[in-house]
């Protein structure tokens, strides 16, 4: 397989976001990864092929759609137990209802809980250090810091644009980005300012008269583009300056919601839009 570590590098002890320390005795050969995220970072760094099952939203790349599955967000552990996995990589948020049940049967748990851009890029590291795949980790997650980097050198360019990160449009409370969410500095390294971030953490729910308090100069959702037409027929919505200016931008939400390597693809998109929005 390429890239793997060898043999002597095992055994080894890896701290997950929790703080608990786990010991691998050698490189793991049947994980099951029980988030779209995870799985998608484990075959971004060249472990697909030891990736035994998935959860039935774990659609990309195709090759993850092909593996058994052990349910949804709602975890069969017996099916993970009948996939005899030693390692099983989970979301301390996303399947928090299931981690007793995994860590009563003493499986082989790494549990992550990305918030931030810079969380992501410990993830990959993370996986990587687990898999045996550290090269290719450090390379991709090396990504992430470049472009944080790049957005803190990069001179100011006049007034940053107010940007709205929505889920919706309909039917109201539209639920937006707060604070504590990759999308949050993926708006601020684009050379925006989430005009979000200071009604709360994660997504959270805003009335048109709050919206229109905030009044962004750009909004961007994950609504697909023939259903955005309540934005600009709701009395109170259609005053909003990105709906009069047409700034509002139907986009991939897999390039913005999950913890993957595609969330660079998404901070490229948002660097162009903000870019278009300053020159007016």
């Amino acid at each position: 397989m390429g890239g793997e570590m060898p043999p002597t590098a095992f055994p080894r002890r890896v701290t997950d976001f929790r703080g608990k320390v786990l010991t691998l005795k050698s490189a793991p050969r049947r994980i099951v990864s029980l988030t779209p995220g995870t799985t998608e970072v484990l075959f971004a760094i060249g472990a697909g092929k030891q990736v035994v099952g998935v959860t039935s939203y774990c659609d990309y790349p195709p090759e993850a759609k092909r593996l058994p599955k052990i349910g949804d967000m709602r975890v069969n552990v017996e099916a993970v137990v009948a996939l005899r996995p030693d390692l099983v990589v989970a979301d301390g948020v996303l399947n928090r209802r299931f981690l007793p049940a995994l860590e009563r049967l003493k499986l082989p748990l790494l549990v992550v809980a990305p918030k931030t851009w810079l969380d992501v890029a410990r993830l990959i590291r993370l996986l990587g250090e687990a898999t045996g795949h550290e090269k290719q980790a450090a390379s991709l997650a090396q990504r992430f810091y470049q472009a944080q980097r790049e957005a803190r050198s990069r001179p100011a360019s006049g007034q940053k644009p107010a940007v709205l990160f929505a889920l919706n449009v309909e039917p109201l409370p539209m639920w937006v980005a707060g604070r504590e969410l990759f999308v949050d500095d993926m708006i601020r390294l684009a050379g925006g300012r989430n005009v979000a971030a200071d009604g709360g953490v994660n997504y959270y729910p805003l009335s048109a008269e709050a919206l229109l308090a905030r009044n962004p100069d750009v909004i961007i959702t994950t609504v697909p583009e023939d259903r955005l037409s309540p934005l600009y027929e709701h009395p109170v919505l259609k005053r909003l300056k990105a709906v009069q200016n047409r700034r509002v931008y139907s986009v991939d939400s897999n390039l913005f919601v999950r913890p993957t390597p595609r969330l660079l693809k998404g901070l490229e998109l948002l660097q162009r839009i903000i870019v278009k929005a300053q020159r007016g």
